[in-house]
């Protein structure tokens, strides 16, 4: 399996409490097929880290499944412009 790797530069302040509280969402929508997918599985679904060299907002989150890094960019792209 090829991990999918996706890199958000996430200011500090309202934009890092946004991307927690989408985050939170995305988790939430898993279907319990998913789960249990993800509880036989040998790796996590999803990995996040800070980016050091980056900042310290800055986010590097790896899906071990290329549709759901397609649905966190997408839901979090319709996230953020919702917002303004």
């Amino acid at each position: 399996m090829t991990d999918v790797v996706i890199k958000l530069p996430i200011q500090p302040g309202e934009e890092a409490l946004r991307f927690g509280r989408y985050l939170t969402r995305f988790m939430e929508g898993f279907s319990p097929e998913t789960e249990e997918r993800a509880a036989q599985s040998d790796s996590p679904l999803l990995m996040i880290r800070a980016d050091p060299a980056a900042g310290e907002e800055a986010k590097i989150l790896i899906f071990q499944e290329s549709g759901m890094a397609n649905a966190f960019s997408t839901g979090w792209m319709h996230f953020q412009s919702a917002l303004g």
